[in-house]
């Protein structure tokens, strides 16, 4: 609840080496070789039932609380389609615009103040952007500058999956506990409400998004029939919290790296102007041939991975995860924030230092680089996040000189672990000024 436990294990293994008891059935795991053992098999491992149950948004199991791997499977078949390579390429003038409104605002506030806050405007164009590829609505947060009615109760869910993980009862009886404990249970069931109407407008007037148009009317396989509403809001209340925080933390993180760096925004805008001359707009394609702007984003993921916490498995078998004997029943687990920092495979660990990715043989970083998981279990949006990430970079790296206000403290910043991470102040302040 105080958001350090995945500071503690890592604490933890400084003293205690690579393996760690984290509770009585429980081991941490800190080098890479643990993270393909454990969350590549598809026999050896399942989801730890109280972890992941808790992870349950109001009542149905969606992409990350599924235990069942035939289950979890055959969902991801029907979802997978609106997050294929080929649908990302169609929608990308999507993003590509809502990134230009993003930025016309941040401009047009400069001639009003000199400082802007620009974290819950990320928050808004990752909102703006799953929501708009799941419905094909914009829902114009961005041009209004104002949050959309769900957005809070959004928020509201990472509470609730806490409290749930210590009470399960609260699954169901959350929504009718007094007081602001329970405010956040029925935020969240009049989010699945909200959902629920969507996925029925949906299927009356016969939207075709690239998301939807398989799952509302095709067969789930493992159900052996179409996903009721109540169940596909489910996957997409998961794909809203999903898409649109842990992107929008991303960029808020690599803008407090990078400005801190004169040196990493001389090299990232000069290999920007290079690529976009004479007012280019960026483009994909292009940006994902960036060397320098990959390796910034890559480090950013590393070393302020938004999934920051531990994924706990229970191992089905006997087995042996990174050399370590490991009885059946016992749940096991890694975090980012350690595996990321594993100093035999990244040098000066703590350090943001983008050249490592482009400087000699990287084979060991990029094995050791887990920011989406790996694995059958894999994030399913992890390519619309790396897009929209590096046209954001590019675009505003490319339109802006920017610097950290000195408002801003480290303390602002600590990452704060629910499960996903943010920053503890919930702001970033910046002054920015046009370069283009």
């Amino acid at each position: 609840m105080y958001g350090q436990k995945s500071h503690s294990i890592h604490a933890a293994h400084h003293i205690y080496g690579p393996v760690v008891r984290i509770a009585p059935n429980t081991l941490s795991f800190s080098r890479p070789a643990a993270v393909r053992d454990i969350y590549t098999s598809k026999t050896k491992f399942v989801k730890e039932e109280s972890f992941y149950r808790a992870k349950r948004i109001f009542h149905e199991n969606h992409l990350l609380s599924f235990r069942d791997p035939e289950a979890h499977h055959q969902r991801r078949k029907l979802l997978s389609r609106g997050f294929s390579q080929a649908v990302l390429v169609e929608f990308e003038p999507n993003i590509i615009s809502k990134i230009d409104t993003l930025l016309d605002q941040w401009s047009a506030l400069t001639s009003e103040t000199p400082v802007i806050d620009v974290y819950p405007w990320v928050h808004m164009l990752g909102f703006d952007t799953i929501y708009n590829l799941m419905f094909d609505v914009d829902p114009g947060t961005l041009k209004s500058g104002k949050e959309h009615t769900i957005m809070p109760w959004l928020r509201s869910w990472r509470p609730t999956y806490i409290y749930k993980e210590l009470f399960p009862s609260l699954e169901t009886y959350g929504p009718y506990v007094p007081g602001f404990i329970g405010g956040y249970f029925r935020d969240v069931q009049k989010w699945k409400e909200f959902a629920v109407e969507v996925i029925e407008s949906c299927r009356a007037t016969g939207t075709k998004t690239p998301f939807l148009s398989k799952v509302l009317h095709d067969d789930d396989s493992f159900l052996g029939r179409p996903l009721a509403a109540s169940e596909l809001a489910e996957e997409c209340m998961g794909g809203m919290f999903g898409g649109s925080g842990t992107t929008a933390t991303t960029f808020v993180y690599l803008l407090w790296a990078v400005l801190q760096r004169p040196d990493v925004v001389q090299k990232l805008q000069s290999e920007l102007d290079a690529a976009f001359p004479d007012n280019q707009p960026p483009d994909s394609v292009t940006c994902g041939k960036l060397p320098y702007l990959q390796a910034v984003l890559n480090e950013t993921l590393r070393v302020y991975p938004a999934t920051i916490a531990v994924l706990p498995r229970t191992a089905t078998v006997d087995t042996i995860v990174d050399g370590i004997p490991v009885p059946r029943g016992t749940n096991v687990a890694t975090q980012n924030l350690t595996i990321h920092r594993d100093p035999q495979t990244f040098q000066n660990p703590d350090s943001f230092i983008p050249e490592r990715w482009i400087e000699g043989n990287n084979t060991q970083m990029k094995e050791g680089l887990t920011p989406f998981s790996v694995g059958p279990r894999k994030c399913i949006g992890s390519n619309l996040a790396e897009m929209e990430l590096r046209l954001l970079i590019s675009a505003f790296f490319l339109r802006f000189e920017a610097s950290i206000d000195s408002s801003m403290k480290d303390s602002d910043m600590m990452m704060y672990d629910t499960f996903n991470m943010s920053p503890i102040g919930k702001k970033l302040q910046l002054v920015l000024k046009e370069r283009r």
